[in-house]
Protein backbone atom coordinates (compact mmCIF):
# COMPACT_ATOMS: atom_id res chain seq x y z
CA UNK A 1 0.00 0.00 0.00
CA UNK A 2 2.79 2.52 0.97
CA UNK A 3 4.47 1.70 -2.54
CA UNK A 4 1.28 2.34 -4.19
CA UNK A 5 1.24 5.37 -2.37
CA UNK A 6 4.54 6.49 -3.11
CA UNK A 7 4.17 5.69 -6.93
CA UNK A 8 0.94 8.24 -7.05
CA UNK A 9 3.39 10.88 -4.96
CA UNK A 10 5.87 10.34 -7.57
CA UNK A 11 3.45 10.35 -10.54
CA UNK A 12 2.47 13.49 -9.27
CA UNK A 13 5.58 15.67 -8.75
CA UNK A 14 6.44 14.40 -12.60
CA UNK A 15 3.38 15.59 -13.84
CA UNK A 16 3.66 18.82 -12.48
CA UNK A 17 7.25 18.67 -13.71
CA UNK A 18 6.39 18.58 -16.67
CA UNK A 19 3.00 21.04 -16.50
CA UNK A 20 5.70 23.78 -15.55
CA UNK A 21 8.44 23.02 -18.18
CA UNK A 22 5.47 23.02 -21.14
CA UNK A 23 4.62 26.64 -19.66
CA UNK A 24 7.39 28.39 -19.85
CA UNK A 25 8.02 29.21 -23.70
CA UNK A 26 10.47 31.41 -25.97
CA UNK A 27 8.09 34.38 -27.14
CA UNK A 28 7.75 32.99 -30.91
CA UNK A 29 6.49 29.84 -29.33
CA UNK A 30 3.89 31.65 -27.53
CA UNK A 31 0.33 32.14 -28.32
CA UNK A 32 -0.98 35.50 -27.78
CA UNK A 33 -3.85 34.63 -25.19
CA UNK A 34 -1.53 33.33 -22.64
CA UNK A 35 1.45 36.29 -22.08
CA UNK A 36 -0.49 39.04 -20.97
CA UNK A 37 -1.13 42.05 -22.79
CA UNK A 38 2.39 43.74 -22.06
CA UNK A 39 4.45 40.83 -23.45
CA UNK A 40 1.37 40.03 -26.09
CA UNK A 41 2.39 43.78 -27.73
CA UNK A 42 5.42 43.20 -27.75
CA UNK A 43 5.01 39.97 -29.58
CA UNK A 44 3.56 41.50 -32.30
CA UNK A 45 5.76 44.41 -32.51
CA UNK A 46 8.38 41.84 -33.18
CA UNK A 47 6.46 39.55 -35.72
CA UNK A 48 4.70 42.59 -38.02
CA UNK A 49 7.55 44.70 -37.46
CA UNK A 50 10.83 43.03 -37.55
CA UNK A 51 12.11 45.61 -34.68
CA UNK A 52 14.82 44.73 -32.48
CA UNK A 53 12.81 43.43 -28.94
CA UNK A 54 15.32 41.68 -26.36
CA UNK A 55 15.23 37.73 -26.19
CA UNK A 56 12.62 36.87 -24.06
CA UNK A 57 11.76 33.57 -22.34
CA UNK A 58 7.72 33.46 -20.32
CA UNK A 59 6.15 32.10 -17.70
CA UNK A 60 2.92 32.44 -19.12
CA UNK A 61 -0.71 32.21 -17.44
CA UNK A 62 -1.16 28.63 -16.95
CA UNK A 63 1.78 28.72 -14.59
CA UNK A 64 0.17 31.20 -12.54
CA UNK A 65 -2.95 29.11 -12.57
CA UNK A 66 -1.13 26.18 -11.26
CA UNK A 67 0.65 28.03 -8.44
CA UNK A 68 -2.54 28.93 -7.48
CA UNK A 69 -3.53 25.67 -6.92
CA UNK A 70 -0.42 24.61 -5.33
CA UNK A 71 -0.60 27.17 -2.73
CA UNK A 72 -4.32 26.82 -1.76
CA UNK A 73 -5.36 30.04 -2.97
CA UNK A 74 -9.20 29.73 -3.66
CA UNK A 75 -9.81 33.58 -3.03
CA UNK A 76 -6.72 36.21 -4.58
CA UNK A 77 -8.36 39.19 -3.66
CA UNK A 78 -8.08 37.90 0.11
CA UNK A 79 -5.68 35.57 0.29
CA UNK A 80 -2.14 37.16 2.55
CA UNK A 81 -0.02 37.46 -0.86
CA UNK A 82 3.20 37.62 1.43
CA UNK A 83 2.78 33.46 2.17
CA UNK A 84 3.18 32.66 -1.47
CA UNK A 85 5.75 30.75 -2.57
CA UNK A 86 6.94 28.68 -5.52
CA UNK A 87 7.77 25.39 -5.07
CA UNK A 88 11.26 24.17 -5.01
CA UNK A 89 10.89 21.90 -8.11
CA UNK A 90 9.16 24.44 -9.64
CA UNK A 91 12.22 26.48 -9.40
CA UNK A 92 14.53 24.44 -10.55
CA UNK A 93 13.02 24.09 -13.64
CA UNK A 94 12.61 27.17 -13.89
CA UNK A 95 16.41 27.99 -12.97
CA UNK A 96 17.09 25.35 -15.48
CA UNK A 97 15.05 27.20 -18.59
CA UNK A 98 16.66 30.49 -17.94
CA UNK A 99 20.46 28.67 -17.14
CA UNK A 100 19.48 27.34 -21.05
CA UNK A 101 18.47 30.32 -22.73
CA UNK A 102 20.60 33.24 -21.06
CA UNK A 103 23.78 31.64 -19.11
CA UNK A 104 24.69 33.88 -16.83
CA UNK A 105 24.00 37.13 -18.22
CA UNK A 106 21.95 40.23 -16.26
CA UNK A 107 18.02 40.02 -16.61
CA UNK A 108 15.18 41.96 -17.30
CA UNK A 109 11.99 40.04 -15.18
CA UNK A 110 9.20 41.74 -15.51
CA UNK A 111 5.42 41.22 -15.12
CA UNK A 112 3.03 40.85 -18.34
CA UNK A 113 -0.47 41.40 -15.85
CA UNK A 114 -3.54 40.44 -18.73
CA UNK A 115 -5.55 43.63 -17.26
CA UNK A 116 -2.63 46.13 -18.36
CA UNK A 117 -1.76 48.21 -21.32
CA UNK A 118 -4.80 47.91 -22.87
CA UNK A 119 -6.56 50.71 -25.31
CA UNK A 120 -8.20 52.19 -21.85
CA UNK A 121 -6.28 51.25 -19.10
CA UNK A 122 -2.67 51.54 -18.60
CA UNK A 123 -1.93 49.91 -15.06
CA UNK A 124 1.33 52.17 -15.55
CA UNK A 125 3.70 51.43 -13.00
CA UNK A 126 1.44 49.26 -10.79
CA UNK A 127 2.96 45.78 -11.96
CA UNK A 128 6.57 45.02 -10.86
CA UNK A 129 9.51 44.86 -13.18
CA UNK A 130 12.79 44.59 -12.48
CA UNK A 131 16.29 45.12 -14.01
CA UNK A 132 19.91 43.81 -14.23
CA UNK A 133 18.92 40.70 -11.91
CA UNK A 134 21.58 38.01 -11.55
CA UNK A 135 21.44 35.31 -9.20
CA UNK A 136 19.50 32.57 -8.54
CA UNK A 137 18.20 34.08 -5.42
CA UNK A 138 17.04 37.43 -6.84
CA UNK A 139 15.57 36.00 -10.03
CA UNK A 140 13.12 33.90 -7.95
CA UNK A 141 12.81 37.03 -5.49
CA UNK A 142 11.44 38.78 -8.68
CA UNK A 143 9.39 36.40 -10.27
CA UNK A 144 7.61 35.79 -7.05
CA UNK A 145 7.56 39.66 -6.44
CA UNK A 146 6.12 39.74 -10.12
CA UNK A 147 3.71 37.22 -9.06
CA UNK A 148 2.43 39.41 -5.68
CA UNK A 149 2.43 42.45 -7.37
CA UNK A 150 -1.16 41.44 -9.27
CA UNK A 151 -2.98 41.55 -6.44
CA UNK A 152 -0.95 44.68 -4.49
CA UNK A 153 -2.48 47.37 -3.01
CA UNK A 154 -2.18 49.68 -5.31
CA UNK A 155 -3.13 47.59 -7.96
CA UNK A 156 -6.50 46.41 -6.09
CA UNK A 157 -7.11 50.21 -5.88
CA UNK A 158 -6.19 51.07 -8.69
CA UNK A 159 -8.39 48.03 -10.20
CA UNK A 160 -11.45 49.75 -8.19
CA UNK A 161 -11.29 53.04 -9.41
CA UNK A 162 -11.03 51.34 -13.40
CA UNK A 163 -14.06 48.38 -12.91
CA UNK A 164 -11.66 45.92 -13.25
CA UNK A 165 -12.44 42.22 -11.70
CA UNK A 166 -8.56 41.64 -10.51
CA UNK A 167 -9.97 37.66 -9.49
CA UNK A 168 -10.34 37.37 -13.30
CA UNK A 169 -6.89 38.70 -14.42
CA UNK A 170 -3.74 36.34 -14.63
CA UNK A 171 -0.04 36.86 -14.64
CA UNK A 172 2.55 36.06 -17.06
CA UNK A 173 6.47 36.95 -16.59
CA UNK A 174 8.84 37.72 -19.15
CA UNK A 175 12.59 36.63 -18.59
CA UNK A 176 14.56 39.05 -20.39
CA UNK A 177 17.92 39.80 -21.66
CA UNK A 178 19.26 43.02 -20.56
CA UNK A 179 20.28 44.92 -23.48
CA UNK A 180 23.05 46.70 -22.72
CA UNK A 181 21.99 49.94 -24.07
CA UNK A 182 23.39 53.40 -23.85
CA UNK A 183 20.33 55.60 -24.14
CA UNK A 184 17.15 54.59 -23.00
CA UNK A 185 13.84 56.61 -22.36
CA UNK A 186 9.95 57.24 -23.93
CA UNK A 187 8.30 58.29 -26.73
CA UNK A 188 4.65 59.61 -27.22
CA UNK A 189 3.41 59.79 -30.60
CA UNK A 190 0.92 61.94 -29.59
CA UNK A 191 1.36 64.87 -26.95
CA UNK A 192 -0.41 64.18 -24.34
CA UNK A 193 -0.58 67.20 -23.10
CA UNK A 194 -2.18 69.27 -25.60
CA UNK A 195 -3.73 66.41 -27.23
CA UNK A 196 -1.80 66.85 -30.16
CA UNK A 197 -1.97 64.07 -32.82
CA UNK A 198 0.91 65.81 -34.77
CA UNK A 199 3.50 66.06 -32.41
CA UNK A 200 5.44 63.61 -31.03
CA UNK A 201 6.99 63.40 -27.22
CA UNK A 202 10.14 61.72 -26.56
CA UNK A 203 12.15 62.08 -22.88
CA UNK A 204 15.56 60.09 -22.61
CA UNK A 205 18.70 59.58 -20.38
CA UNK A 206 21.72 57.87 -20.69
CA UNK A 207 21.57 54.56 -19.24
CA UNK A 208 18.79 52.26 -18.35
CA UNK A 209 15.36 54.11 -18.76
CA UNK A 210 13.97 53.17 -15.44
CA UNK A 211 14.51 56.61 -13.91
CA UNK A 212 12.20 57.80 -16.40
CA UNK A 213 9.33 56.23 -16.16
CA UNK A 214 9.44 55.89 -12.40
CA UNK A 215 10.03 60.02 -12.17
CA UNK A 216 13.38 60.12 -10.38
CA UNK A 217 15.53 61.92 -12.90
CA UNK A 218 14.86 64.98 -14.84
CA UNK A 219 15.56 63.85 -19.09
CA UNK A 220 15.95 65.21 -21.98
CA UNK A 221 12.63 66.71 -23.83
CA UNK A 222 12.36 66.64 -27.45
CA UNK A 223 9.40 67.52 -29.31
CA UNK A 224 9.08 66.70 -32.27
CA UNK A 225 6.44 67.51 -35.56
CA UNK A 226 5.71 64.07 -37.48
CA UNK A 227 6.01 66.28 -40.69
CA UNK A 228 9.72 67.19 -39.75
CA UNK A 229 10.80 63.74 -38.25
CA UNK A 230 12.98 63.14 -41.76
CA UNK A 231 15.17 66.19 -40.60
CA UNK A 232 15.91 65.00 -37.01
CA UNK A 233 19.17 64.86 -35.36
CA UNK A 234 21.14 62.74 -33.76
CA UNK A 235 20.64 59.54 -35.81
CA UNK A 236 19.14 57.49 -33.39
CA UNK A 237 15.88 60.04 -32.78
CA UNK A 238 15.62 60.00 -36.75
CA UNK A 239 15.94 55.67 -35.99
CA UNK A 240 13.39 55.74 -32.87
CA UNK A 241 10.84 58.11 -34.56
CA UNK A 242 10.26 55.82 -37.90
CA UNK A 243 10.09 52.68 -35.44
CA UNK A 244 7.19 54.66 -33.54
CA UNK A 245 5.24 55.87 -36.42
CA UNK A 246 5.37 52.41 -37.70
CA UNK A 247 3.98 51.06 -34.43
CA UNK A 248 1.62 53.66 -34.34
CA UNK A 249 0.32 52.34 -37.32
CA UNK A 250 0.60 48.95 -36.82
CA UNK A 251 -2.24 49.26 -33.50
CA UNK A 252 -3.93 52.04 -35.18
CA UNK A 253 -3.71 54.35 -32.53
CA UNK A 254 -1.20 56.77 -30.43
CA UNK A 255 1.53 54.57 -28.69
CA UNK A 256 3.31 55.11 -25.73
CA UNK A 257 6.63 53.37 -26.34
CA UNK A 258 9.92 52.37 -24.33
CA UNK A 259 12.97 51.75 -26.11
CA UNK A 260 16.55 51.78 -25.47
CA UNK A 261 19.12 52.81 -28.14
CA UNK A 262 22.61 50.74 -27.89
CA UNK A 263 24.86 52.66 -30.34
CA UNK A 264 23.76 50.46 -33.09
CA UNK A 265 20.22 50.16 -33.60
CA UNK A 266 16.65 50.95 -31.25
CA UNK A 267 15.51 48.46 -29.28
CA UNK A 268 11.74 48.70 -27.78
CA UNK A 269 10.90 47.09 -24.67
CA UNK A 270 7.05 47.87 -24.15
CA UNK A 271 4.38 49.71 -26.35
CA UNK A 272 0.74 50.49 -25.04
CA UNK A 273 -1.72 53.12 -26.21
CA UNK A 274 -2.02 56.34 -24.40
CA UNK A 275 -5.11 56.45 -22.86
CA UNK A 276 -5.81 60.02 -21.90
CA UNK A 277 -6.48 61.48 -25.24
CA UNK A 278 -10.23 62.63 -24.73
CA UNK A 279 -9.94 64.31 -21.46
CA UNK A 280 -11.23 67.29 -20.97
CA UNK A 281 -9.25 69.86 -18.36
CA UNK A 282 -10.94 70.30 -15.28
CA UNK A 283 -11.31 73.74 -14.29
CA UNK A 284 -11.47 75.98 -11.07
CA UNK A 285 -12.21 79.36 -12.12
CA UNK A 286 -10.29 81.77 -10.48
CA UNK A 287 -9.12 85.85 -11.29
CA UNK A 288 -5.60 85.63 -12.27
CA UNK A 289 -3.24 87.91 -10.19
CA UNK A 290 0.34 87.91 -10.71
CA UNK A 291 1.26 89.04 -7.21
CA UNK A 292 0.00 86.00 -5.97
CA UNK A 293 1.92 83.67 -7.46
CA UNK A 294 4.53 81.93 -6.02
CA UNK A 295 5.99 79.23 -8.35
CA UNK A 296 6.16 77.46 -11.38
CA UNK A 297 6.19 74.77 -13.76
CA UNK A 298 5.33 72.39 -16.93
CA UNK A 299 2.35 70.95 -16.78
CA UNK A 300 2.21 67.37 -17.30
CA UNK A 301 -2.21 67.46 -17.21
CA UNK A 302 -4.15 70.51 -18.18
CA UNK A 303 -6.16 72.07 -15.79
CA UNK A 304 -6.88 74.00 -12.82
CA UNK A 305 -7.24 73.33 -9.24
CA UNK A 306 -7.15 74.98 -5.38
CA UNK A 307 -6.99 73.51 -1.90
CA UNK A 308 -4.71 73.27 1.16
CA UNK A 309 -0.92 72.87 0.24
CA UNK A 310 0.29 69.39 1.33
CA UNK A 311 3.81 68.20 1.45
CA UNK A 312 5.19 64.73 0.78
CA UNK A 313 8.79 64.53 2.08
CA UNK A 314 8.30 60.47 2.46
CA UNK A 315 6.47 57.38 1.30
CA UNK A 316 4.68 57.66 4.95
CA UNK A 317 2.94 61.32 4.30
CA UNK A 318 1.02 60.05 1.31
CA UNK A 319 -1.33 58.61 3.92
CA UNK A 320 -1.40 61.59 5.58
CA UNK A 321 -3.12 63.39 2.35
CA UNK A 322 -6.35 64.51 2.81
CA UNK A 323 -9.37 65.01 0.60
CA UNK A 324 -9.27 68.76 -1.75
CA UNK A 325 -5.64 69.12 -1.28
CA UNK A 326 -3.12 70.16 -3.18
CA UNK A 327 -0.02 67.67 -3.32
CA UNK A 328 3.70 68.41 -4.17
CA UNK A 329 5.91 65.60 -4.12
CA UNK A 330 9.77 66.73 -2.93
CA UNK A 331 10.82 62.86 -2.62
CA UNK A 332 11.17 60.63 -4.93
CA UNK A 333 7.59 60.11 -6.85
CA UNK A 334 6.04 57.02 -5.53
CA UNK A 335 2.72 54.56 -7.04
CA UNK A 336 1.29 54.35 -3.98
CA UNK A 337 -0.21 57.65 -4.64
CA UNK A 338 -2.68 55.79 -6.50
CA UNK A 339 -4.07 55.02 -3.53
CA UNK A 340 -4.66 58.77 -2.54
CA UNK A 341 -5.58 60.14 -6.45
CA UNK A 342 -9.23 60.80 -6.23
CA UNK A 343 -8.88 62.55 -2.91
CA UNK A 344 -6.07 65.25 -4.50
CA UNK A 345 -7.26 68.62 -6.26
CA UNK A 346 -3.89 68.93 -7.93
CA UNK A 347 -0.39 67.38 -8.45
CA UNK A 348 3.22 68.75 -8.32
CA UNK A 349 6.23 66.65 -9.09
CA UNK A 350 9.28 65.97 -10.11
CA UNK A 351 10.32 64.15 -13.43
CA UNK A 352 9.38 63.90 -16.99
CA UNK A 353 6.13 64.09 -18.30
CA UNK A 354 5.77 60.86 -19.64
CA UNK A 355 6.66 59.04 -16.35
CA UNK A 356 4.45 56.73 -14.61
CA UNK A 357 3.38 59.63 -12.11
CA UNK A 358 2.39 61.66 -15.17
CA UNK A 359 0.51 59.15 -16.64
CA UNK A 360 -1.78 58.47 -13.88
CA UNK A 361 -2.26 62.19 -13.08
CA UNK A 362 -3.93 62.41 -16.63
CA UNK A 363 -5.83 58.98 -16.40
CA UNK A 364 -7.22 60.34 -13.02
CA UNK A 365 -7.29 64.24 -14.81
CA UNK A 366 -5.76 65.57 -12.02
CA UNK A 367 -3.97 69.01 -12.97
CA UNK A 368 -0.79 68.41 -12.52
CA UNK A 369 3.18 70.57 -13.00
CA UNK A 370 6.01 69.07 -12.69
CA UNK A 371 9.84 70.12 -12.16
CA UNK A 372 8.49 73.42 -10.36
CA UNK A 373 10.63 76.51 -9.54
CA UNK A 374 9.53 78.00 -6.40
CA UNK A 375 9.94 81.78 -6.45
CA UNK A 376 9.23 82.63 -2.48
CA UNK A 377 12.44 81.04 -0.45
CA UNK A 378 10.78 78.07 1.51
CA UNK A 379 7.23 76.37 -0.17
CA UNK A 380 7.02 75.13 3.72
CA UNK A 381 5.66 78.50 5.09
CA UNK A 382 2.73 78.28 2.51
CA UNK A 383 1.51 74.68 4.50
CA UNK A 384 -2.27 75.26 6.00
CA UNK A 385 -2.56 78.35 3.11
CA UNK A 386 -5.05 77.88 0.13
CA UNK A 387 -2.89 77.80 -3.19
CA UNK A 388 -3.70 77.39 -6.59
CA UNK A 389 -1.84 75.25 -9.20
CA UNK A 390 -2.92 76.38 -12.99
CA UNK A 391 -1.52 73.45 -15.20
CA UNK A 392 -2.50 75.30 -18.27
CA UNK A 393 -0.56 78.60 -17.64
CA UNK A 394 1.61 76.23 -15.95
CA UNK A 395 1.69 78.68 -12.65
CA UNK A 396 1.50 78.22 -8.90
CA UNK A 397 -0.51 80.56 -6.96
CA UNK A 398 -1.40 81.84 -3.18
CA UNK A 399 -5.41 82.12 -2.99
CA UNK A 400 -6.72 85.64 -3.61
CA UNK A 401 -7.40 85.84 0.38
CA UNK A 402 -4.26 84.43 1.54
CA UNK A 403 -1.32 86.89 2.32
CA UNK A 404 2.28 86.50 1.50
CA UNK A 405 5.28 87.99 2.88
CA UNK A 406 8.81 87.85 1.17
CA UNK A 407 9.96 87.21 -2.44
CA UNK A 408 13.55 86.15 -3.57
Amino acid sequence: MSNKKGLNFSKKIMNSRNFISNNIKLLKDCSSSEIGSKIKNLKIISEKIGCPVPKTLIIITKSFHQLLIENKIFDPLNYDWSKFQIPIEYQKIILKKIKQEFNNKALVIRSSATCEDSPLLSFAGQYSSFLNIKGKEKILKAIKLCYQSLFSDNARVYAKMSGVRLEYESMAIAIQELIPVTIAGVIFTADPIDKNYKKMVAEYTMGLGDSITSGHKKPIRKEIEKIKANKLKPSFLKKLVKIALDIEDLFETPQDIEWGWNNHQIYIFQSRSITTLNNHPKITSYVFNRHKIIGRGTPVCKGVGEGFLRIINNNQDYDKIKKGEIVLIKCKPDISLIKKIQLINALIVRGGVLSHIAVIAREFNVPCLTEPIIIAKKIEKYIGKKIIVDAIKGKILLKKNETTTSYL
